[in-house]
């Protein structure tokens, strides 16, 4: 049995693809996903599977088109990946967790690409592109802000979907909370 989290973009956001969590989760249960749990009102699960992580994705993808008409896209990391992500960040440990996010890509950066969009300044904001994550940090808040997933969405011609430090760091608490 595998355990991944999963994050749906855009879920619940500005009035558009709108899915209760409690209803999901019934949803989830009731296809055969285990320790169903979800945090927030974001897209963020947590979910026992003996499917892979690839045929995960495109089975919740699925469930959630089906049952709440919405095409959703999903990504399915492991504990370990979240673990490494947040470990390499290029930010200062002390920076306010709502103020640093990470954001996962559907497919690898090309070097090019990366190389390239790692050289753009937009200060005070920050942010680095790694081969299938990019960091960010906005000092002033997420509200006015140059660096979003949209940004980096268009820039790198690929879908994202990013959390900020701080939902990172309770997705991992709940994974080990699971465990016992």
């Amino acid at each position: 049995m595998n355990t991944f989290v999963i994050f749906l973009r855009a879920v619940n956001v500005s009035g558009k693809n709108l899915i209760k969590m409690a209803e999901l989760k019934d949803v989830l249960a009731n296809a055969s996903f285990t320790n169903v749990q979800t945090y927030i009102q974001s897209g963020n699960i947590i979910l026992n599977s003996s499917l892979s992580a690839a045929a995960t994705e495109k089975e919740v993808a699925s469930l959630i088109k089906k049952q709440f008409n919405h095409d959703v896209t999903t990504f399915v990391l492991t504990e370990e990946q979240l673990k490494n992500a947040l470990k390499s960040s290029p930010f200062a440990t002390d920076l306010p967790g709502n103020q640093v996010f990470i954001t996962f890509l559907s497919d690898p950066i090309e070097k090019s690409l990366r190389d390239e969009i790692n050289v753009l300044k937009y200060l005070p904001e920050e942010f680095h592109c790694d081969d299938q994550v990019v960091y960010f940090y906005l000092p002033d808040g997420a509200a006015n802000a140059k660096l979003s997933n949209n940004f980096f969405e268009k820039k790198l011609k690929i879908n994202a979907t990013g959390r900020n430090v701080n939902t990172v760091k309770k997705m991992l608490d709940l994974l080990a909370a699971s465990k016992n």
